[in-house]
């Protein structure tokens, strides 16, 4: 199986899973359905919150931030599940995560 590959350097922030990975996930949707994968997500979700608020009420040791990355992970592949299920294309995403930057940016400036 190939690996996730991220866009070029210049844009080191996205993902972008291979076909074999893609096709994983319509096979965990298929097999598990979709409300098992929306718990899915919402477990994932909560073991990033448990494991950021174990960094942010301790001093930050190795481990967590391993076990950050590796929660990061997971609600990232369960997310990507949902864009599947609920035929969320791209530029659906991009056009609303634009929007969302927007409305950052604007809050940004009034201080």
């Amino acid at each position: 199986m190939k690996t996730t590959e991220t866009m070029e350097s210049s844009d080191p922030m996205i993902v972008r899973f291979t076909e074999d990975e893609i096709r994983l996930m319509h096979l965990a949707l298929d097999r598990w359905g979709l409300n098992t994968q929306i718990g899915q997500t919402v477990e994932e979700c909560a073991e990033l919150i448990v494991a950021l608020q174990k960094y942010s009420n301790r001093s930050p040791q190795p481990e967590s931030i391993d076990n950050i990355i590796d929660e990061i992970i997971d609600v990232e592949m369960m997310l990507a599940q949902l864009r599947i299920a609920f035929n969320v294309d791209d530029d659906t995403f991009r056009k609303g995560i634009a929007q969302k930057f927007a409305r950052l940016s604007e809050y940004l400036r009034q201080g």
